[in-house]
């Protein structure tokens, strides 16, 4: 896209470290203010009436946990223009959504309505605006290939370099940036000073303008970045992750191979991926960005870092230090096709009806077409379905499939078991989830979860419009180990949030850290960790805190959160970890409202817990297998008696 390009250059202390420092727990108390705090407006976004003229709802944060707040209609309770709009002069405890609307005419165009409020001298303002992307449940994003931007529009290329062969003491060195974008391109200097040995990264930011259209805010398109690590104080400079070879790799020796084993399964014809990645002739005008992406982790999906806690998963789909030096050198060498005698044997693709767990035992799928009108805000929907079988069946692996993927953005299953408990009939416990990066859960060998006779599912569902009206019935299949057969390990899922959902607030330009805490009630082995956020996440961590020896180990950390994947990292066996009964898992989350977020569509709107992409949300969800005292022992035993060379870095109970 022909558009004048932005860069920018940030620099930042290479991640050797986690996500955040580790804190002693008795540090991790939240603190509840029973009075004293700020009410923080919130803008809630905007509804169309019949005759054009739009509806602008807001509620507000009582940040007090005690006491209620009377603001008088004032200066220090003011929405302008005009002052008096119908706002409240009561403000009870915490958080309260669509309290009050203002009424503004078809024509308010770019206008602007702020709210200001004062308390304990603490003055907090929201600015409405009727952006498109705060129309209420109106979420327009790009989603794995389903936007034209995605398919017509490719992305800038950026490129940083360093002065300096090497930095051997503190001083200052010369960068320079190039970038270019459908042939327009152009180059920018500045100077870096290191005060103090270290590692370090600096990384570069080309946008294309392209993402500024309501409602797409950059994703997989319109933004590339690159990086550069310098390690200051004795140890020359490298460009990051590339090493010197001699030969010159070929795409059909080298990278053709590296493709088959961690890109081509999504990126072939047929797909939503937005590129077919299998032959040379599609490859090489994608050259350039693919080296980009995978430099920068972007590509594949996988947003863990790998430098702290468990580092060996069944599913990880990241590539290696050395695959990336190897496409990345094959690009800065020309992207040489090579000897069509070296290419690999062409992969075989399942068709897209395949299923990823296998030929399914049982599938269950909602009993009428839902129809997704073609434009308008998003729908989230119910819809039952009864799980039909003579008898309980002990799930082996689970998989969700909606008929049209183009309108769906999520679906999530519950099970209401036949024997529930009272008071939530209609609710279910959490089974199985689809979203974009979610493939099926398989469970490990010998472990399983129970599917009971009589259950009845609901399908959790949500729709987005995509320009014409769009119809889809959603299905979850099941495998199951044979009957009479009963595993060793029962699963169950843990979802872990940080406090009740409306307590998660991200105030404007700011980063905040959430953090949320369940105690393990027995012995447990951690199968899978699935963190959960919105535009705003930028990173969380999975710890365990072992009170009873005082100490503290990091399991996972994800270091750059895009909400646009769904990944559930499931742990290999051999290191799965091994908790005794009393360990607390402790979720850390980071939320980035600020304009280095590149995914935030407004820095300066006070953000909460809610569905819609604009809103945010915390939660993690944790497979657990309970362990008796003597299994759990025994498989601590054997991990111990284990070579060194298999160690991972976890500590062993």
């Amino acid at each position: 896209m022909k558009n004048a390009l932005r860069l920018s250059v940030v620099l930042g202390v290479l991640a050797t470290l986690p996500l955040l420092a580790q804190t002693p727990a008795s540090q991790l108390v939240t603190v509840r203010h029973a009075s004293g705090q700020a009410v923080a407006p919130a803008y809630e976004g905007f509804d169309v009436n019949d005759d054009g003229s739009y509806n602008m709802w807001f509620g507000y944060m009582n940040r007090n946990y005690e006491e209620e707040v009377d603001v008088p209609v004032g200066p220090d309770n003011a929405l302008e223009p005009g002052g008096d709009r119908g706002q409240p002069t009561h403000f009870v405890t915490r958080r309260h959504k669509d309290v009050f609307s203002v009424k503004v005419p078809k024509d308010f165009g770019k206008q602007t309505l702020t709210w200001t409020l004062k308390v304990h001298g603490q003055t907090q303002k929201v600015v409405a605006t009727l952006n498109p992307v705060w129309q209420i449940d109106h979420q327009r994003t790009t989603r794995g290939g389903n936007s034209e931007m995605i398919s017509s529009n490719t992305p800038p290329v950026v490129s940083l370099r360093s002065a300096a062969a090497a930095l051997a003491a503190p001083g200052s060195t010369t960068l320079t940036v190039s970038a270019t974008d459908d042939g327009a391109g152009g180059t920018a200097s500045t100077s870096a000073t290191f005060s103090a040995p270290g590692e370090y990264i600096l990384q570069a930011v080309v946008d294309d303008g392209s993402g500024e259209s309501a409602g797409n805010f950059g994703y997989h398109c319109c933004w590339t970045n690159a990086q550069l690590k310098i390690t200051v104080g004795g140890v020359s400079q490298q460009s990051a992750l590339r090493t010197p070879q001699s030969a010159i790799p070929t795409f059909a020796k080298d990278v053709a191979p590296i493709f088959q084993a961690k890109c081509q399964t999504c990126h072939h014809q047929g797909t939503s991926a937005p590129m077919s990645l299998v032959t040379y002739e599609e490859v090489r005008p994608w050259a350039k960005s693919i080296q980009q992406r995978v430099a920068n982790r972007d590509m594949p999906p996988w947003h863990l870092d790998k430098t702290v806690g468990i580092k060996q998963y069944k599913n990880d789909r990241s590539l290696s230090d050395t695959e990336i030096a190897t496409i990345t050198r094959w690009v800065d060498q020309g992207a040489p096709m090579g000897n069509a005698a070296d290419m690999p044997k062409p992969m075989t693709f399942p068709s897209e009806a395949a299923w990823f767990i296998g030929e399914p035992d049982l599938k269950v799928t909602t009993p009428n077409d839902f129809t997704m009108y073609s434009t308008g805000p998003d729908w989230w929907i119910d819809q039952f379905a009864d799980v039909v079988m003579p008898e309980d069946r002990w799930i082996k692996a689970m998989e969700i499939k909606p008929s049209n993927p183009k309108i769906v953005h999520h679906a999530v299953i519950y099970a209401i078991e036949p024997d529930a408990p009272d008071g939530t009939p209609e609710t279910g416990v959490q089974l199985h989830e689809y979203a974009v990066g979610k493939y099926g859960d398989i469970f490990g060998d010998n472990t399983g979860r129970l599917l009971k006779k009589g259950t009845r599912l609901r399908f959790d569902m949500h729709y987005f419009a995509i320009g014409s009206e769009q119809h889809n019935k959603t299905t979850i299949a099941f495998t199951f180990y044979p009957k009479g057969v009963t595993p060793k390990y029962q699963v169950r899922s843990i979802a872990m949030r940080n406090i009740p959902n409306d307590e998660l607030e991200v105030p404007p330009n700011s980063v905040v850290r959430t953090d949320g805490y369940f105690r393990l009630p027995r012995n447990a082995r951690i199968d899978a960790f699935q963190p959960h956020m919105h535009m705003r996440g930028r990173g969380m961590t999975l710890e365990a805190i072992d009170p009873a020896n005082n100490r503290t180990q990091i399991l996972s950390s994800v270091d750059h959160f895009d909400f646009n994947w769904h990944i559930n990292y499931v742990y290999a066996d051999e290191v799965a970890p091994l908790l005794p009964a009393g360990t607390v898992l402790h979720m850390i989350g980071i939320h980035d409202n600020t304009s280095a977020n590149r995914r935030n569509p407004d820095p300066n709107m006070w953000v909460g817990f809610g569905e819609r992409s604009v809103d945010d949300m915390l939660q993690v969800w944790v497979n657990v297998v309970y362990l008796d005292d003597a299994e759990f022992q025994k498989l601590v035993n054997e991990r111990k008696a284990r070579p060194a060379t298999t160690s991972t870095g976890q500590q062993q109970r």
